[in-house]
């Protein structure tokens, strides 16, 4: 069995990165073997350069991956090697990585749950970027996903707060370690997160929010999830560096429309118009491009306010159910009533969450 004091040390050796790290593991078969392993041999591994190896025995890494090991066990803080099989799976797809994450949490099942999304966008969000935000968070509670973020200020911490509001469990990927919360006015719900959630980083715990620690966070916000959420965001920045991630991660990506011109919504544009995001408005649109609507179970239909439908109302909703995907002309010949009537009918149902209403002019039930 490998050693957690020498995995942790190997991510703390010098010129050793964590796509070095996974390689020598990867050819050596453990952490621990990579430090048994003669400097020869180790010399002999494809892509591992010479001053990575003469610093492989490092008595410095040891120490501190000791002095972290109390750390761990005294807070309760699971380290998660790459190879380990609570390891984040989607992670594990990912060349860049992190070899190492620490993870403190109350169910460490959440890291590979079925459903993961991640949200991102400005830190200095308009009151329609933060509504909308908190709009689509709740909405998704139905579908038993589970929110992704930085913990940032703006739609990081709106995403996250709401998320908690609501039970819903959310992780937040830090640019620091785990004996802080940055900024600190994070830190009661980062408390609550860890309730129904956690908090995720790749750093010892006393590492500091230095700048450069925040692009890199970026990178797993990006490959943990299965679709990205560009809530809103200029040209430039934090949130447009990890949609670029998760295109080259292969993740679905979505992007809230903004008005032309608005500055705060620029990049979010840009991501739908250069064809890299998928546009989304609401919590269903995001639903149903990832197929998240054909689980029965979470689709969020209130039956009872069902109960009351008129009967052509009642009529329609059948036809639909019978019919996916049906084409508005379709309606219109079955239904003769004027249109206006008809779209009366369509948009009342759409407001009780009975129907959805797709690209093209055609509807879809959901229940």
């Amino acid at each position: 069995m490998d050693s957690l004091q020498h995995q942790i040390a190997l991510t703390q050796l010098p010129q050793v990165g964590a796509i070095t790290a996974k390689t020598l593991v990867r050819h050596c078969g453990s952490a621990e073997a990579v430090f048994k392993t003669s400097k020869k041999a180790l010399r002999k591994i494809p892509g591992i350069s010479h001053s990575a190896i003469d610093f492989m025995q490092a008595p410095e890494a040891m120490k501190l991956a000791e002095r972290e090991m109390h750390f761990l066990e005294s807070n309760d803080v699971n380290a998660l090697f790459f190879t380990d099989k609570d390891y984040p799976v989607r992670l594990q797809h990912c060349y860049d990585s992190p070899a190492l994450l620490f993870y403190k949490g109350n169910d460490i099942q959440q890291l590979n749950t079925n459903k993961v999304i991640s949200i991102v966008g400005t830190r200095q969000p308009t009151d329609y970027g933060k509504s909308l935000c908190e709009e689509i968070v709740e909405c998704l509670k139905p579908y038993n996903v589970v929110i992704v973020s930085g913990l940032a200020y703006g739609i990081d911490i709106t995403a996250h707060r709401k998320s908690c509001s609501i039970d819903l469990p959310n992780i937040g990927v830090l640019g620091h370690g785990l004996a802080t919360v940055y900024p600190a006015q994070h830190r009661s719900i980062a408390h609550k997160m860890i309730e129904n959630g956690g908090l995720i980083s790749e750093y010892l715990h006393d590492a500091k929010p230095d700048r450069e620690h925040f692009p890199m966070r970026n990178r797993i916000i990006a490959g943990m999830c299965d679709a990205l959420l560009v809530v809103e965001t200029p040209a430039s920045g934090g949130s447009m560096i990890t949609a670029t991630l998760a295109g080259r991660n292969e993740r679905e990506i979505f992007a809230i429309p903004g008005r032309p011109h608005d500055a705060k919504s620029a990049g979010c544009n840009y991501l739908i118009r250069s064809h890299q995001a998928k546009l989304a408005e609401c919590a269903e649109d995001i639903a149903l491009a990832m197929g998240w609507d054909d689980d029965a179970s979470s689709k969020p239909l209130q039956t009872q306010l069902l109960l009351d439908l008129d009967p052509i109302q009642s009529s329609l909703l059948e036809l639909v159910r019978n019919n996916p995907e049906i084409h508005i002309d379709r309606l219109t010949k079955e239904f003769t009533i004027p249109a206006g009537e008809l779209a009366s009918h369509i948009l009342a149902l759409e407001f009780r969450g009975a129907l959805r209403t797709l690209p093209g002019k055609r509807y879809v039930a959901l229940g």
